[in-house]
């Protein structure tokens, strides 16, 4: 395969916010007098991916203005206690630039809350091009339409076609998304992906990584052009 562009989710695949997200999930609970039950966190676990207010409304069973409130409330105390990287997302997205692979990010956050995050962890300039929430407009993976504005992107500045592309999800919606979309798709272990979703969400066993640190040595394997340095 002839890699040129890699499209990469950021929760749970960069930033280390799938668990830590759900432990926030539960402080905002409390916070809104919110029951946080142990079906709860099964809904949160099997919904994860969804925007954040639709995930709050729907595995919380709060109305809309409430959910709107505790999504503010989330990406506040995000930026006030940053969540941690993967480890060596840092390092993987450095390597993928001096090799002259172009990344874009897809993502359901807001773009402002987003910007600022990537600005203080200082990733921003790492990637060529960035879909938040409002670039998406009113899809949202699973639904393969949430790439149409970074593969565009891709295509028109660098003459990147699909082809050319994999992503690399968490989740999942991820996995139905990418497949859907005809995307070369992988999956990292560090979100609510798990083997037991192997026979609903299929793919190739060589394709579920333990996190985005191995993508390299995926990359080293698959790509058929020519690398300036080994990972």
């Amino acid at each position: 395969m002839d890699i040129r562009g890699v499209l990469l989710d950021f929760d749970g695949v960069i930033s280390d916010s799938f668990r830590e997200g759900l432990r926030r999930i539960q402080v905002l609970c409390a916070l809104h007098d919110v029951r946080f039950e142990r079906d709860t966190r099964t809904k949160l676990f099997n919904h994860w991916g969804l925007p954040g207010v639709e995930l709050l409304q729907q595995c919380l069973g709060v109305n809309e203005a409430l959910s709107r409130r505790m999504y503010s409330d989330w990406e506040k105390l995000d930026l006030v206690t940053l969540i941690p990287l993967i480890p060596g997302a840092r390092d993987v997205l450095a390597w993928l630039r001096r090799n002259g692979f172009q990344s874009a990010l897809i993502t359901s956050r807001h773009r402002e809350n987003l910007l600022e995050v990537l600005d203080r962890i200082d990733l921003k300039n790492e990637f060529l091009v960035i879909t938040a929430k409002e670039d998406a407009g009113p899809y949202h993976k699973p639904d393969p339409r949430v790439f149409r504005f970074a593969l565009e992107t891709l295509h028109e500045q660098c003459g990147i076609e699909k082809e050319q592309c994999i992503f690399v999800g968490d989740t999942p919606s991820d996995m139905v998304a990418g497949h859907n979309a005809g995307l070369e798709t992988l999956v990292v272990q560090t979100g609510p992906y798990l083997l037991e979703h192997m026979a609903q969400y299929p793919l190739p066993l060589g394709n579920v990584l333990k996190s985005i640190d191995d993508l390299p040595y995926w990359v080293e394997k698959y790509h058929e052009g020519i690398l300036k340095e080994l990972y």
